[in-house]
This record gives C-alpha cells, sequence and structure tokens, in this order.
C-alpha cells in the first residue's frame, strides 16, 4: 500500500484542521509522523519527498487517513493507515503469524493471509437519526 499524492490526499481530506492549536499538533506528530518511515526523508532534509498527509494536515485539512480514535489524548488522537515504525520490518513479515509448533489446525489458513494491512473505509461517516 503506497502513500497518496498529495493532490490524491487533498482531494479526499475532510475539511478543517486536525489540531486545535500548535502543541496537539506536534505532540501528535511526535508520537507517529518523526518515527514513520514514510516521513524518514524529511527528517533528513529532503523536503520534497516527505510525507503528503503531514502537508494536508499543516494546510488545515484532515487527512482522510487518519482515523479518529482519542480526541481527549495528546499524541493518541488519529490513526494514519499508513504509519509504519522505522523499526517494522515491513511485508516480509508472516501474515499472520505461523501457528506455533504442535498447534492442530482445524482449516488451512492460505485463504484468510492477507499480503498487505487492512485497510478501513475512510469515507466520513454520516450519523443515521432514527
Amino acid at each position: 500500500m503506497s502513500l497518496p499524492t498529495y493532490e490524491e490526499a487533498y482531494a479526499r481530506a475532510r475539511e478543517g484542521s486536525p489540531f486545535s492549536n500548535g502543541f496537539e499538533g506536534e505532540c501528535w506528530m511526535d508520537s507517529n509522523c518523526y518515527r514513520c518511515v514514510n516521513d524518514a526523508a524529511t527528517r533528513r532534509g529532503d523536503w520534497d519527498n516527505g510525507c503528503p498527509l503531514i502537508l494536508v494536515a499543516l494546510l488545515g485539512k484532515t487527512p482522510a487517513e487518519w482515523l479518529t480514535k482519542n480526541r481527549s489524548s495528546l499524541g493518541d488522537q488519529y490513526t494514519c493507515l499508513y504509519f509504519r515504525d522505522e523499526d517494522d520490518p515491513g511485508p516480509d513479515e508472516p501474515t499472520p503469524i505461523p501457528d506455533p509448533p504442535g498447534q492442530g489446525v482445524l482449516f488451512p489458513r492460505d485463504e484468510f493471509e492477507r499480503p498487505a494491512r487492512m485497510f478501513a473505509d475512510t469515507m466520513p461517516q454520516v450519523p443515521v437519526h432514527g
């Protein structure tokens, strides 16, 4: 799953800033963006190849790829669908984790294995009033 371009991310983004102030944004980015492989280029000074989702957020829109999680906790307000820690081994790890030795298996797992991470629908949900 590759990052969207800036134009794609901006077109899908929700209106409104994701953070109420710079301190809140800095806390979230410190917990997420500043250790994510998708923004490693920016940390090396390559500003043109940084994460486009951060640029969308800095320009006042909330990326659709940031799912609201816990708005009352600094650094834990959103879950980024593209976050991958720099220490994450990436797609080479087994998916899912293999059965322990000697563990009985009722059904073959091949059809349930996924080559990539789970993807959640990023469209804003409209509340239904009934």
